[in-house]
Parts: structure tokens; sequence; C-alpha cells
């Protein structure tokens, strides 16, 4: 697992993924330093996993995003040919919804010379995430005039090409464990994350607690930011 620095953590430093189901032991230590100036009396130690607060957690691979499907292009994610007739040079609308969520979206397919070529946003509709597909049946592309296509049509949704907010990673789980100057009652905690402060002074500012996330909180997808002069080292417990 990862040791974090007192630099890193004063600026902001990615976390590593924690799995679900699985307890991990969060060790705060504070070095020592040669002048007594240095310590503050007080730190705190904060994750946070909100993409309203951290915009630099946006776009994420590890964070979905949910909205509607913006309008314009959107690529497609295979090639549908074999059209012949008067399909294989025209246009249909068709109402979409996402492979696992996501409804009442309409996407305009084109036809060239015997080939889809375009798939065009007409109606966003709403609920769609990042990481989804949608999937134009063969049956009804055929329906629709596109005589003898070949396939269905595949169309993957990544994040440009949704509006809507990015997910943020789920911090519920239990706390459990709490050593020396790691106190329970100074905890706040919430579905983004938990913050909790530590009297630091010369021979102070140590101990360690135990967190168990109930689902997988990804690589990447949280924050882990202090004040003070602490350190971390987080590994299973």
């Amino acid at each position: 697992m990862a040791n974090y620095t007192v630099t890193q953590m004063t600026a902001g430093v990615l976390g590593e993924v924690l799995t679900g189901g699985t307890a991990y032991t969060f060790t705060i230590a504070t070095p020592a330093y040669t002048s007594q100036s240095v310590y503050f009396g007080a730190a705190t130690l904060t994750t946070d996993s909100s993409t309203i607060t951290n915009t630099n957690l946006q776009g994420s691979s590890t964070n979905a995003k949910v909205g509607a499907l913006k309008g314009g292009l959107i690529p497609l994610s295979n090639v549908v040919d074999q059209i012949t007739g008067v399909g294989a040079n025209s246009t249909f609308t068709f109402d979409v919804d996402g492979d696992q969520q996501g409804s009442n979206a309409q996407i305009e397919l084109t036809a060239t010379a015997g080939t889809i070529t375009r798939a065009n946003v007409t109606k966003g509709g709403q609920n769609f995430i990042s990481g989804d597909g949608i999937t134009i049946s063969q049956n009804d592309i055929q329906a629709a005039g596109f005589s003898n296509a070949d396939a269905s049509q595949q169309i993957d949704l990544f994040p440009n090409h949704i509006e809507g907010n990015y997910i943020s990673s789920n911090f519920a789980g239990t706390y459990a464990n709490f050593t020396t100057d790691v106190s329970q009652s100074n905890f706040v905690s919430s579905s983004d994350g938990f913050s909790f402060g530590i009297k630091q002074s010369i021979g102070n500012g140590a101990g360690t607690f135990d967190f168990t996330p109930t689902t997988t909180i990804p690589v990447n997808s949280y924050l882990i930011k202090s004040t003070g002069h602490i350190t971390l080292n987080i590994s299973p417990a």
C-alpha cells in the first residue's frame, strides 16, 4: 500500500484503491522536527471524493458521469453495412435507451453508400452514464428502412458526450480500533469522505484507526488532504 508525505497531503494527493469489504489501517504520525515552532498544535486529515468541491476529479477515468446525452454527433463503435435499396443512402431517427440506464433520447442514423456513417443526438433524454452504451438492434435498423443491415449499431458512451454530473466515490463503511491520539469523537464522516482533528505537539500527533469501505473506492477517485505536519500510511489491517 502507500505512504503519504506532509508535502503531498498539504497540496492534496490522489488516493489509492480501497477494496470493498477489506479493512485498512490508517496510521498517522508526526515527524520529528528540530524546532517546536513548526508544530501547529493541531492537525486535520481529510478524504474527499466530491467532484463538486474537487473539480480536478472530474474527468478521471474512475468517476462516471450521469446526465443527458450531449446534442450533436456521437461516435459509432462498430461498422454496420451491407445496406441495400433506398436505405443505402438515407436517415432515420431512433428512440434509444442506455444498455444499463438512461432513457428517452433520440439518435439520428445516416447511411451513405450502404454503410451507417453518422450518428447524431437530436434529443438528450436523461440518466445516461459514461462507461455504458447504446444498442440499436439489427431488427430495428432493418425495420427503419436500412434493408439487409448486417449488425446492430453500438455506441459507447464517454464522459465528453454526456451533460451532467460526475459521480463521487462512496465512502460508506465502518470505522473501528481507534488508538493513541486518534479519537472517534473527533470524526466527521459522510458518503464523500471523512475528516478529523488530532492534537499535534512534541510527543503527540500519532495513532491509527481501521476503515472498511462498503464498496470499492477506485484509485484516483478521491483526495487526501491535511493541515499541520502529519504523515499517513494506508495498509491492509
